[in-house]
């Protein structure tokens, strides 16, 4: 089994008059046996996008029905697996599932929504929130979203039309369009996580900061234009993955005799 790991992330463009970012596509493919391959580009510049992640595959002697591909629900990234990858199995990185749970959840427990809710609708809701977070650690997508129509229809019968109840009302729409859109990439998280198989995708995360964030965009506040950060990233997978000098030796065919010629003359 291989799996992928596919996120984005922005960097600021040189030329404000163009945009003030411009998305990269950062990942990480990893085999079985340990072996790893990094990947980054600007879609916008690379004409070897469509082909650039099946490369870091293949590389790895991994085959298309036997990969996993996780993201964090992204429609521009589930579009990229979809034209790239077609035959992987797509998984909804459970983290960035939680993360939107836990900001829904947090508003419907929060001290306003006491103070402005009648007691019962709040217990409703907050029972409710929790039901939702199990079904889809189960695997439950249907009765999650089942579920979040049933607590926006209580949402909707509120009298107290307030700030609380709007922002509960636009999490929980988000939450029920995001889920809509990656049902079908909804696993048993539980089981996955019982058999020791990944479920998040932490080491995708990694890959961000080491190809993208540590260099391009945290300290650094520098600014880019595509076709430079494009270049650039080419040398900092071919960096992390240690496969600089081999890349060279197959650019430059004499870059490995002169090599071996400077070690005779040391």
């Amino acid at each position: 089994m291989t799996t992928i790991g596919l996120d984005g992330g922005y960097v600021r463009h040189c030329d404000a008059e163009l945009g003030h970012n411009f998305e990269i596509i950062a990942g990480r493919v990893l085999a079985e046996d340990g072996l790893q391959r990094s990947v980054g580009f600007v879609r916008s510049v690379d004409e070897h996008s469509r082909t650039r992640v099946q490369h870091a595959v293949a590389a790895l002697g991994g085959a298309e029905e036997d990969l996993r591909v996780f993201t964090d629900g992204d429609s521009a990234l589930r579009d990229l697996q979809l034209s790239v990858l077609p035959e992987a199995t797509h998984v909804l990185d459970w983290y960035h599932l939680t993360r939107r749970l836990t900001v829904l959840a947090s508003v419907i427990n929060g001290k306003e929504a006491a103070e402005k809710l009648p007691a019962r609708d709040q217990d409703r809701l907050s029972e409710w929130m929790d039901s939702v977070k199990w079904r889809l650690w189960h695997g439950r997508a249907a009765g999650a979203i089942t579920r979040l129509h049933s607590m926006l229809g209580v949402m909707a019968r509120l009298s107290v039309k307030d700030a609380v109840v709007k922002r509960m009302t636009k999490l929980s729409t988000e939450l029920l369009r995001y889920l809509q859109n990656n049902a079908d990439s909804i696993p048993d998280y539980g089981q996955r996580y019982r058999a020791g198989e990944r479920i998040s995708t932490s080491f995708v995360e990694s890959a961000v900061n080491q190809i993208i964030d540590k260099r391009m965009s945290k300290s650094q506040q520098m600014r880019w234009s595509p076709q430079g950060a494009h270049r650039l990233l080419q040398v900092r997978t071919s960096v992390i993955d240690g496969r600089l000098r081999e890349d060279f030796a197959r650019w430059y065919p004499g870059f490995t005799a002169n090599d071996l010629a400077l070690q005779e003359c040391a």
